[in-house]
């Protein structure tokens, strides 16, 4: 039992171990291969994590209820049910796990500047596929999902290439933001009880 016990221990930490420098090691050869043009791209990326994932379902709220549209107020109410969602879920997981930013631990890695919040997930990355996914569900057409998620990808690329985030951060940021729009989406209860109030406070 106790050679068991122990055998375990050491393969949880082997497997740990393997997996940071797996880790690290991804992070650093997206992070060290920089150039001018990538380095204005990746930041332009970055920065419209704050802006895109904010307008669109503003933009939905405004042009449905100019056009009479129920279809267009309802995604916008849905889209920002979801943003908001993660955005309260992504806080409370780096609140909780606090995970330091990998330049902290890593300080030869190339940033473009220190943040002030933790590492794990990355929010950034999460209201990115938070967006697409809604975007995806409500036009469901290749040419809307295709760049939506490819300005996502971008994003998600743009935390590591600037040393903010780890792989695997990004890889919680993904399952975050996409997981969240198609609870919303295809959890009827969910839908049901998020389509009600919607259409008590918008009256679609």
């Amino acid at each position: 039992m106790r050679n068991t016990l122990s055998f375990s221990i050491l393969f949880m930490f082997v497997a740990t171990s393997n997996a940071q420098n797996k880790d690290i090691s991804i992070l650093r050869s997206i992070n060290k291969r920089q150039t001018p043009f990538k380095t204005t791209l990746y930041k332009y990326s970055s920065n419209s994590a704050y802006s895109i994932p904010f307008v669109y379902p503003s933009l939905f709220l405004l042009i449905g209820k100019t056009n009479k549209s129920p279809g267009m107020v309802k995604e916008s109410f849905f889209s920002a049910t979801s943003l908001g969602a993660v955005c309260a879920l992504s806080y409370t997981l780096k609140q909780t796990i606090r995970r330091p930013r990998p330049y902290v631990t890593y300080p030869d890695l190339i940033i473009d500047k220190p943040a002030k919040t933790f590492s794990f997930p990355s929010g950034h990355t999460a209201v990115a596929f938070c967006t697409a996914t809604s975007i995806s569900l409500y036009y469901n057409k290749w040419y809307v999902t295709a760049p939506a998620f490819l300005w996502a990808g971008l994003v998600s690329t743009s935390r590591m290439y600037l040393g903010k985030h780890y792989p695997t951060d990004v890889i919680g940021g993904i399952l975050l933001g996409t997981a969240i729009p198609l609870l919303f989406h295809y959890c009827m209860p969910v839908n049901n009880a998020l389509d009600r109030t919607g259409k008590l406070l918008f009256k679609y």
